[in-house]
This record gives structure tokens, sequence and C-alpha cells, in this order.
């Protein structure tokens, strides 16, 4: 038999108590009904709709921004066209496709250029007679579809930060002319000391993808850089460089333009590269310097490269032609894959040959470590391509790397498609995601992938590296291609974060 307590009546609530819980309950209403609103809203996105909130989710400033960041050391005006019109125009034929370090004639310009329209990959080659390129300037002038716009890696990363990050002061330094002083945006700060006459400039022969030049379709869109610079890689330049960095004091160093002096000869270039590390060298060790790799087909010089540069830098920025080709030279995994084919370097692949580099050419902060280590900086690599990015890293000065890795996912297939609000332009429309709904991400830990939109990014430890991978969006019809990727590795730089905690530093 129950007990009395069982089978006593519940109190009733007094009347003040009734109201009292309906007010609340009327109160919470608006809430529960926006909630409901907001999880409907979110699940009719499309997949690259949702994809977007998940990044904006990540996407945190830094607690300390950069105030100052000197920039250099290259700039020029890219003149771009479309490049198969161009090569018509000279009366080029493509009798086979084939790379070259550099260009001495319109044949040899044609070979290249089909060389990697072939495989989709951007490239950029220096024109050894002044004569031929001037004439491909005059015709590229010509074309109806010309435009001129600031070229030159450290421009647009000096660019980047005056447009989007207007607390950090840009100091550029570079060979800057007439027009492309005019075209530079005009809160970077600049140094008449590197003015120049007349200005350098590129040809961008850009192209689409599934276009047609002879039996070669282009499996993505892209574009091949051709080129006579007589100021960027100079000595003077380089010295004003430096000389900039010890009178701003920046809080950020961003070195590029370095893969220029490839096309000076042996000796030079080997003599300025010694006076790149000497200089980088007497930078104060808690100023970051980023080097943002370029083009490169010389396999002496990027080996002396990454010797003599590479480890004494705190960062890193490439893509995966660069990355390809360094761990081809250097004996590193997978050296079959260069020259890469587009969209073709697995991402397992990839997480081998940075997990390689970083392990080998960067900081090593394990007692009784690599000797030959002991004074490397390098602690971060941003890697970028077409369908995918992934930021890696060791040791506790950098933080905030998913924000920038995701800041600078955002912004690849917009900036491909000139898209300036994202929010007001419907994202399935104009953009895609293009990887596979599972995929390998680390072969050694056996780690996979599946896509899910809503969550997109990826992190994992390697012994002491950490991995950070996302998608991209892609653009389905770009607009332009050149100057994305500087954007990228800028936008992800500047969202990230910088503090060097331990103080003793050995050199």
């Amino acid at each position: 038999m129950l007990s009395d307590t069982w089978a006593a009546p519940i109190p009733l609530l007094s009347s003040h108590h009734r109201y009292l819980h309906l007010a609340i309950l009327f109160a919470a209403l608006p809430f529960f009904y926006s909630y409901y609103n907001e999880q409907r809203r979110i699940a009719s996105f499309s997949v690259e709709q949702a994809l977007v909130v998940a990044w904006d989710k990540v996407i945190t400033q830094p607690t300390v921004v950069f105030r100052k960041a000197v920039v250099g050391f290259n700039c020029n005006v890219d003149l771009i066209v479309p490049g198969t019109q161009l090569l018509e125009d000279l009366n080029a034929t493509v009798q086979t496709d084939s790379d070259r370090e550099t260009l001495g004639s319109v044949q040899e310009l044609s070979e290249a250029f089909a060389h990697f329209f072939a495989r989709g990959a951007a490239a950029e080659r220096f024109m050894d007679d002044e004569d031929t390129f001037q004439t491909v300037i005059k015709h590229a002038e010509a074309s109806p579809k010309a435009q001129y716009h600031i070229g030159g890696n450290a421009a647009l990363m000096a660019e980047r930060i005056a447009s989007a990050f207007p607390r950090t002061e840009a100091y550029l330094v570079g060979p800057i002319g007439p027009r492309s002083n005019a075209l530079l945006h005009p809160s970077i700060k600049r140094t008449n000391s590197t003015r120049i006459v007349k200005d350098e400039v590129h040809v961008i022969m850009e192209y689409k993808q599934g276009e047609i030049m002879d039996e070669y379709v282009a499996p993505a869109s892209s574009r091949f850089i051709t080129s006579h610079d007589m100021f960027s890689g100079s000595t003077v330049v380089i010295e004003m460089f430096f000389k900039a960095i010890s009178q701003i004091k920046p809080d950020l160093v961003i070195l590029t333009g370095v893969h220029l002096l490839q096309f000076q000869q042996k000796e030079m270039r080997l003599e300025k590269l010694r006076m790149l590390k000497r200089n980088v060298l007497q930078v104060d060790p808690k100023t970051p310097i980023h080097l943002e790799l370029g083009s490169m087909g010389d396999a002496v010089y990027i080996k002396d490269v990454l010797e003599r540069i590479i480890p004494h830098v705190d960062s890193l920025g490439l893509n995966e032609q660069e990355l390809a080709f360094i761990s081809h030279v250097a004996g590193g995994p997978h050296t079959n894959e260069y020259p890469v084919q587009a969209g073709t370097v697995h991402v397992h692949k990839v997480v081998e040959m940075l997990h390689w580099l970083l392990r080998t050419y960067g900081r090593d902060r394990s007692s009784g470590g690599d000797s030959k280590r002991a004074g490397y900086r390098l602690q971060r690599i941003h890697f970028h391509c077409l369908t995918y990015h992934v930021v890696v890293s060791v040791g506790t000065d950098w933080s905030n790397l998913a924000a920038g890795l995701a800041a600078g996912a955002r912004l690849a297939g917009r900036m491909a498609c000139s898209l300036t609000d994202h929010r007001g332009v419907d994202q399935s429309d104009l953009l895609e995601v293009r990887t596979a709904h599972t995929l390998l991400l680390d072969k050694h830990l056996d780690k996979k992938y599946t896509f899910e939109p809503h969550s997109p990014i990826a992190s994992w430890m390697r012994d002491d590296v950490v991995f950070i991978y996302t998608p991209v969006l892609v653009c389905k019809i770009p607009t332009k291609t050149v100057g994305v990727d500087d954007a990228i590795s800028t936008t992800g730089l500047l969202y990230s974060q910088f503090y060097k905690f331990d103080s003793n530093i050995h050199w």
C-alpha cells in the first residue's frame, strides 16, 4: 500500500506565480522563434552557403594585430591579356609543349605556354631577349581586352594589407614607376629611393578552364607570366628594403620577389642570396619574417633558396607547383609529382611533403636536437592550391591559425570571381566545392576526412607538427587568377598572431 506522502495533493500555484511563469514563457517565445527560424534557415543553405557560414564562425580577429609591415621587393605593372589570342596575334605556332628556365624567342614562349596550359598550372618565365619582349608587349597592348593592374608579389601583398587591414600600415619597397605609383592604394607608404622613370611590365597570359589551343585543352583556369625585369632583383632595391626595416622597425616583414633572382647570372644571384641571408639574420628575432615564394624553374637555384633562405624565415607561403618542385629537387617525398597536373596532388601527399619540409628545414625545439637546425626559424607554412588549403606549424609562437586559414579560403573563390560582398550574392551560382566526400588526410596516421559543409575544417597533430585543412570554394568562371595567391597568403598572415614566448634564441 502506498504511503500517504505519495497521495498528498500537489499544491496549486498562486495567481502571482502563474502570471510570473506565463510572463517568462511569453518573454522567451521570441528567442525560441528566432532560434527555430535560424536553424531552419541554416538547414536550407546550399553546400556553398553553409561552408561560408562555417568559416565566418571560425574567423576571429587576433588579440594583437600587426601595426607596421614592411613589404618588398618586387613591384611592376601587370598587363593582362587572353593568352591564346596573344599567341595568335604574334603568329606563333605550337609545335610541341616544352618548359625551359628562360625564353629567347616567341616560339619558345608559345612552347612554354603550351606546357603549363596543358596542365592548368601557373608559371612565370623570364624573357632573355629585350627586343622580343618589347614585341610581346606591343601586341599585348594592342589587344582590345588588355587590362592594366598593379603587379609584383610585394606590391600585391601591400595592396591587400592597405585595402583589407586598415589597422596595419603597409610600407612598400620596390621599383615603383609612374603607372604603378598611380595604381597603388593611396594609403601604402612608399620610398622615393626606389622610384624608376619607366615601369617594369609583366605580361599576364590568362586562360580559362576548357579553353582549346591546337591539340591542348586547359584542365583549369590559370595564367602564364613572362617578364624582363631589370630592377626588382637589383642590389639597390634589396639594400633599400633592409634599410627600411632598420629605420621603420616594423612588427612584420614580408619578403618576396626572391624567385626573380633565378634569371640572373649564377655568380650574381648567389652573391645576392648571400646578401639576403646576411640581412635576414640581422632582423630582430622577435619580428616575424614571412617569405612568399613565386614560380621557379631552375633546380639549382631553388635548392640554394631552400638551404640559404627558407630556414631563416618564420613563415612561408607557397602553392602546389612550388612545393612539388622543392620536394623534387631536394629528395623529399613524392618526387614524381613534379610537374603538377591541375588538381591532381592528393592531400595526403601534400601533407607528407609539408611535414618533411618543416621537419627538415624548420625550427627544432627539442633538447639535444639536430645541431644543424639550432638557428633555424621556420615554424609556419601556408599552402594553397585551387581546391584546398593547409596550414602547418610547430611551436607556440604562431596562433589564431585556423582563423587565418578560413579567411584565406573564404577569399579565394570570391576574388577569382570578383565578388565584393559574399553575403549579398548567391554563392551557389558562382562558386562550387571540388573535393571528394571522403579523402585521406594523413597516410602515416591513417587519418581520413569526411566533408561536412557545416564543419569543414579538420586539424590534427603528427609528432610536434600541427596541421589544419579546409576545402575551398572554386570560382566556376574566374574573371582573374593573377594575384589571388598573394591575397590568400596576406589574409592568412594578417589574421594570424605572432608572439615569441622564449627569449633564449640561439644563432
